[in-house]
């Protein structure tokens, strides 16, 4: 299973560097990982963005999924109900965990990439027209060496996924005024997991990620900043537009 992952993900990837160093960046391995980084997300992005959309519809149609419960309480009915409205919608709730699952293998072999192979630059499993860097600079903008530890880099790292974590959580909708003699219902066990998940990915998921960065390499901390710009870019483009086309 590993050399298969290596030969479909892991060699590719390690080949593209070592390309642009020797082609695109002349030896820079800073702005290497900014262009292979960028260049995987944009492959990468059609499958994103159908995520993000994902994400908007489910929380659109939240409202009328609990209306559902609350008036069919027979269950086949129920299932019934809720196939029509994500039929109405366009959607599934697995689509976004489906588009999710599809970009891992991916991301982590971009990930691996720049956590090994930065150790072993020309080294690694070159293929047979790519040749083995002559001169590589370390030094991103003169300042930080890749291969060492950067706070600066880690802390922006952690920064980045913070704001990404945030424009990724669904907008809570607007308070409405409930009458005093109205009961509160109790959150189901579904939703005290999910507003869990969502307050750990905004808030925990951040400081993993400086951490990580940090003990790990300043090309990693790179990695992580360069991902999370673009998908920040990408989220905030997505949800302008959707919301745009449904006015």
């Amino acid at each position: 299973m590993q050399a298969l992952w290596n030969t479909i993900f892991y060699e590719p990837i390690y080949n593209a560097l070592i390309f642009i160093i020797n082609t695109v960046t002349f030896g820079d391995i800073g702005f290497a990982i900014i262009l292979l980084t960028l260049i995987v997300k944009l492959i990468l992005s059609p499958l994103t963005k159908k995520s993000i959309k994902s994400q908007i519809l489910m929380k659109k149609m939240e409202p009328e999924l609990k209306q559902i419960k609350k008036d069919f309480p027979d269950k086949q009915e129920q299932a019934k109900k809720t196939f029509e409205l994500y039929k109405k919608y366009g959607t599934n709730p697995f689509s976004g965990c489906l588009v999710v699952l599809l970009q891992l293998p991916v991301i982590f072999a971009l990930y691996f990439v720049f956590y090994k192979g930065l150790s072993t630059l020309g080294s690694g499993p070159l293929y047979s027209y790519i040749h083995t860097p002559i001169a590589l600079h370390s030094n991103f903008l003169g300042l930080i060496d890749m291969g060492s530890k950067s706070i600066v880099l880690a802390l922006l790292a952690g920064v980045s996924q913070f704001i990404q974590g945030y424009l990724a959580s669904p907008i809570k909708p607007k308070v409405e005024v409930i009458p005093a003699s109205a009961v509160k219902e109790p959150k189901t066990f579904q939703e005290q997991m999910s507003d869990s998940m969502q307050m750990n990915i905004k808030y925990v998921l951040p400081v993993f990620i400086a951490i990580i960065a940090y003990q790990i390499s300043a090309g990693v901390a790179l990695y992580w900043i360069t991902s999370n710009i673009f998908v920040i870019v990408q989220e905030w483009h997505t949800r302008r537009s959707f919301l745009k086309k449904a006015i």
